[in-house]
């Protein structure tokens, strides 16, 4: 492709003004044959919100990714010359008979592939970039030392302080500070004062002549006040003002001293240095990098700008908030080692007004502080530790520092992340990391609030504007829980993807190829539309916004919607609908058909005989937002949590129940919750978490090994006649060990080219064309098939091709099961989405079960965390009846889920909330489905009532 049309690819503007609009009014794509796809001719309109759905597996990613987006950005590479293209990743050109009317593309995927301690939400959002900004140009900066303001003079603003600050007729002397640190030139020094023309020092406010000075008695001081004028304040005066100050700041090292005459107040200074007028003291004149904590300017020196140092854990040494200092708050004073040291802390909260018999979370902050860090006589926490380390040399006391050892707040940021000297810049009271630790609804409401003088506005109005708008799209989606200094790589997949919307947004792009993988992931159901005006507003921009979503709200509040299907893996890759949305409800899809039935979901398909008296207890639960919860799950059912997104879910389920299990099984290093205490556990022989994360780094497990199928298939391979032939046995069938792989590429059927300062590329082994494996292996087959087409085919077709091998079909069956049908043998699980990565392990599970089916299986309690994140409506429904095939085995389940299909045909429902950060954290409703649906002020329940009214 030419130069030339790489540029009109682009450029739909200034196409528009030669051609007729119909030619460029959609993107057009031409015998797409990505993967599994099927030669699809299909269209996106340009300047629209498209969707495309289907079947997990059915060819919806490569359709939009691998196809879609990845020629619109190997097109704009092209365009750019050799020199930037060697700095950006080339992409190979897809499968695609012929591509029209492209656009530069940006993918938005649902990974969170931040590992950076040091990005955050401010970071990503760049939002802290507009603060940093604001902070330099509106910050007033305060002396450490006494805490006046400091800023620059100059002689302009001098002149116009002092006919503001002094009357009419006030008379005043201008001093300068002449410096003579060296003792044997002093006497030069003022000799040299005289030859300049001055006559008189200032020594306390008294005017003295140079020429009658004994010059003995002042050969003692390193500066001279020099006089250098004497003014009267009044009109006519502001040139003689002026010279004045200019030779004061010369003489003076940048400093002017006015004193008023014949009074001993303390003078006016003016200093044209960034220091204190007051003190003298030295600052840092507020910059941009001053408030980057990733800056070596702007970082706290103790913590280099993480916040935390290696300490004490005070959620360790103070576990139950709940008790008072006399009831034994304090954890380590609980003994009688160290019985006098608790006695002492309570005498002197006695003396100072400390209430020691309630509850230590009600104590007020700087009294909460004082315990831990000691004042009024009394040691501290944090002291007391400090001499134990004294005596490390004992084991028990190296055993009582390993308990209660963390990471704590930097003792010098307290958290903050920044220095002393950016600490001590102000805008309107606070300082940039009070901002920042700010959730983000708060961040809002304190800049919509806040009385902005004309003078500051016309300065930062922009910056202001558009840290708003950044803002009010944070919220919009969904985010305001979350806090600026909120570690990106803590976030999920979704999350992270609607804070990169939020960016796009920010940026104001227009005419670019948008491609989004599901931004409802982790959204609650009465979210959603907020994120469908987002979305529109993306495209109102001039934007060709693309979405492979499954949300219900989403496809219905599309312009265009792409079906792809009608199955999935080798059953699906076909297209089987492309067209505007109103005609798509009247189709015969899978998604149309769904959409339809929802509508008509019954309430009393799910059963109410729920027994609460037998199940998990969770007493007090108190971490992060948890408002002192109480909640039971009951055993053998289907429980789910649910909730707005920051509600306190993933804190009750993850954090408090599961670490808190780990840590009553002897786990160490587990930061459990702060809970009383969880009942009902002892039931169970394991507690299975089943979280979105990764399932390995390792880009050699894949589907069949994780199951334990592989081993049967090199079982088979190897006992073949022309595997004995050539003397192959079981181990030469596996990549992972010598023999029969590829030694060229160790049997990873790629090669990874080292390109330094640019992104690594990986080519596709050349020995062995990437099938892994030595001729004289690929040689072998069973039933016409050899090891690298075992490996490429689909668990449907693996489970067709190995029909008459029972134990193999066995632990193939359950992938199926949870609608993995569609993965190749051979895929590395390092490539499986969070959902898809979540129902694998599940399957091995299901595995498990029906080896013992025939046997009394012992109870396990599983935990899983939006295991639907990626499934189709119908694919939800296969789900279902996996997990119910775990509790017919005798297991419980508590699931964290957004999807109100999935939740309105589940057992029991806890649903939290009844907003985000500080304003969730409370049971809001519990009971079946139907029971939740009634609760007023629930908004799961608001959800589960909407699609239970037409039953």
């Amino acid at each position: 492709m030419s130069t030339g049309t790489t540029a009109n690819s682009f450029d739909s503007k200034g196409l528009s003004e030669h051609h007729h609009h119909e030619e460029i009014s959609q993107i057009e794509l031409r015998g797409v044959h990505t993967h599994n796809l099927k030669g699809i001719d299909c269209n996106f309109p340009q300047g629209k919100l498209t969707v495309v759905t289907g079947l997990s597996g059915s060819g919806k990613s490569s359709l939009a990714f691998d196809t879609l987006y990845a020629e619109g950005q190997r097109r704009y590479t092209e365009s750019l010359s050799t020199y930037a293209r060697q700095f950006l990743q080339q992409l190979e050109r897809p499968p695609v008979d012929f591509v029209k009317n492209i656009q530069p593309a940006i993918a938005l995927k649902q990974h969170n592939e931040v590992n950076n301690a040091r990005s955050t939400v401010g970071t990503v959002t760049e939002i802290d970039d507009h603060l940093q900004l604001l902070f330099t140009h509106q910050g007033i900066t305060y002396c450490k030392s006494c805490q006046h303001v400091v800023k620059r003079d100059s002689v302009a603003s001098a002149l116009k302080a002092l006919f503001h600050d002094y009357d009419e007729g006030a008379r005043l002397i201008l001093v300068a500070q002449v410096e003579a640190e060296d003792p044997e030139h002093r006497a030069a020094v003022l000799k040299q004062l005289v030859q300049d023309g001055y006559r008189r020092l200032y020594i306390e406010h008294q005017l003295v002549e140079i020429e009658e000075i004994d010059i003995e008695s002042v050969l003692d001081r390193s500066e001279f006040p020099v006089i250098v004028d004497r003014v009267v304040v009044r009109e006519g005066e502001h040139m003689r003002l002026s010279e004045a100050l200019e030779k004061c700041f010369s003489l003076g090292r940048g400093r002017a001293f006015v004193f008023r005459h014949k009074s001993e107040e303390e003078p006016r200074v003016f200093d044209q240095a960034f220091r204190c007028s007051h003190c003298g003291q030295d600052a840092t004149e507020p910059q941009p990098a001053l408030f980057s904590f990733n800056s070596s300017l702007g970082a706290c020196p103790t913590c280099t700008g993480f916040g935390k140092t290696v300490g004490l854990d005070f959620k360790k040494v103070i576990p139950n908030s709940n008790l008072s200092l006399r009831g034994g708050a304090i954890a380590p004073f609980e003994t009688k080692k160290y019985a006098r040291t608790k006695d002492g802390m309570l005498r002197m909260c006695m003396k100072q007004g400390i209430a020691i018999d309630v509850p230590f979370r009600r104590l007020t902050r700087d009294q909460q502080r004082i315990i831990k860090e000691g004042g009024h006589g009394w040691m501290g926490v944090r002291k007391f530790f400090s001499n134990l380390e004294q005596k490390q040399y004992k084991t028990h006391v190296r055993v009582l520092l390993a308990r209660y050892r963390g990471y704590d707040d930097c003792p010098d940021c307290l958290g903050g992340k920044l220095g002393e000297d950016a600490r001590q810049v102000l805008v309107h009271d606070k300082t940039i990391s009070d901002l920042w630790m700010m959730r983000l609804e708060e961040l809002l409401e304190f800049f919509e609030s806040t009385q902005w003088g004309n003078f500051e506005l016309a300065q930062v109005q922009v910056l202001i504007d558009e840290i708003k708008h950044r803002l009010d799209y944070l919220t919009t989606v969904g985010l305001g829980y979350l806090t600026l200094e909120r570690q990106s790589r803590t976030l999920s997949g979704g999350e992270m993807q609607r804070i990169h919307l939020t960016a796009s947004l920010g940026r104001a792009l227009t005419d670019t190829l948008y491609v989004l993988d599901e931004p409802t992931a982790g959204l609650h159901a009465v979210d959603s539309q907020k994120l469908l005006n987002v979305l529109r507003d993306l495209r109102d921009l001039g934007n060709t916004v693309v979405v492979v979503e499954h949300d219900p709200e989403i496809i219905e509040g599309a312009d265009h919607i792409i079906e792809v299907g009608p199955l999935s893996g080798e059953q699906g890759g076909e297209l089987v609908f492309d067209g505007p949305m109103d005609e798509f409800t009247a189709q015969d899809t899978l998604t149309a058909v769904a959409l339809r039935e929802r509508l008509h979901l019954s309430a009393k398909g799910v059963k109410d005989d729920i027994d609460l008296k037998k199940g998990i207890k969770i007493v007090g639960a108190r971490e992060h937002n948890l408002d002192n919860l109480e909640v039971t799950f009951p055993y053998n059912k289907m429980c789910v949590v649910t909730g707005v997104s920051g509600s306190g879910k993933s804190t009750l389920m993850h954090t408090t129940l599961y670490n808190g299990w780990r840590r009553l099984m002897g786990q160490g290093g587990v930061d459990a919750g702060v809970v009383d205490s969880l009942e009902g556990l002892d039931v169970f022989e394991d507690v299975v978490l089943m979280s979105q994360s990764a399932m390995g780094r390792s880009s050699r497990s894949n589907a069949m090994s994780y199951t334990k199928a592989y081993d049967d298939v090199r079982k088979l391979l190897s006992s073949t006649e022309d595997a004995q032939m050539l003397g192959l046995s079981i181990g030469d069938f596996s990549f992972n060990t010598p023999g029969g792989r590829c030694e060229n590429c160790k049997g990873a059927g790629t090669i990874t080219i080292e390109m330094h300062f640019m992104a690594d590329v990986e080519i596709t082994c050349p020995e062995c064309q990437g099938k892994r494996f030595t001729d004289r292996v690929l040689g072998v087959s069973y039933r016409g098939k050899n090891i690298d087409d075992i490996l490429s085919m689909t668990v449907h077709e693996a489970l067709v091709f190995f029909e008459d091998h029972k134990p193999l079909v066995r632990k193939l069956k359950p992938l199926a099961k949870v609608g993995l049908g569609y993965l190749r043998l051979g895929q590395p699980t390092t490539t499986l989405s969070g959902g898809e990565a979540q129902r694998l392990k599940l399957a091995t599970y299901i595995v498990q079960g029906s080896k013992s089916s025939r046997k009394k299986v012992k109870p396990v309690l599983f935990i899983f965390d939006e295991p639907t994140v990626g499934l189709h409506m119908r694919d939800v429904d296969v789900l279902l009846g996996a997990l119910r095939n775990l509790i017919e085995l005798g297991h419980t389940i508590i699931v964290i889920e957004h999807n109100t299909d999935f939740i309105a045909r589940c057992d029991y429902v806890v649903d939290l909330g009844p907003g985000a950060g500080p304003d969730g954290g409370q049971v809001i409703a519990c009971g079946t489905p139907a029971q939740v649906a009634e609760v007023e002020g629930s908004l799961t329940g608001a959800s589960l009532k909407e699609i239970f009214k037409s039953s």
